[in-house]
């Protein structure tokens, strides 16, 4: 004897799985859910402002394989911010393994890793921004800056920068070596 399951059954039970399957993959560590989209935005706009004229376009965001991006990516599009495909940044790693010699990586790339969730609320990331694009001499691209943000929602529930530990800017290694490379003022 067969069993009928009512449409209205089968809704609530797909509703079910589907709900529970959501729930799991927005836990995965290393997976912003979308309520902390907004994360990324401010590490944007903080990465652009740091990098002043170092900042190139495209401007693709990355994570560690098997963290998907493609809503981040779409999210930030439709809020009105510049980001191309990763295979725009980075042609070689195209999908389906397509690799064309004239192909070559450029661009910026902002790469998301080490995601953490605290239980007081702090949400932390470790952010490199690298110049993708290889010039005579170089086989590969240029780290610019490298370093933790901390995020903790305001009352409104508005994502906030809390903090910044820097590992590496360009801008100290160029003052270093600008310094080291011109010869003491004489004394007046």
């Amino acid at each position: 004897m067969q069993r009928r399951i009512a449409p209205s059954g089968l809704i609530l039970a797909m509703s079910g799985l589907m709900n529970a399957t959501s729930a799991s993959a927005q836990s995965a560590p290393g997976q912003l859910r979308p309520d902390e989209y907004d994360t990324v935005a401010l590490i944007y706009n903080q990465e652009l402002s740091e990098l002043g004229e170092r900042a190139l376009y495209p401007i693709c965001i990355d994570m560690p394989s098997g963290v998907h991006t493609k809503r981040l990516v779409r999210y930030l599009r439709s809020g009105g911010f510049e980001i191309s495909d990763s295979t725009l940044c980075e042609p070689a790693t195209a999908p389906g393994g397509q690799h064309h010699p004239k192909d070559y990586p450029h661009g910026l790339r902002i790469f998301i890793d080490k995601l953490q969730r605290d239980p007081g609320g702090v949400l932390s990331m470790q952010v490199a921004a690298d110049d993708l694009t290889l010039r005579p001499g170089l086989h590969v691209g240029i780290l610019l800056r490298r370093g933790t943000y901390h995020f903790k929602q305001n009352e409104a529930r508005e994502w906030q920068t809390t903090g910044y530990t820097k590992e590496y800017d360009f801008k100290d290694e160029k003052s270093v070596n600008c310094d080291a490379a011109q010869p003491p003022l004489p004394p007046k």
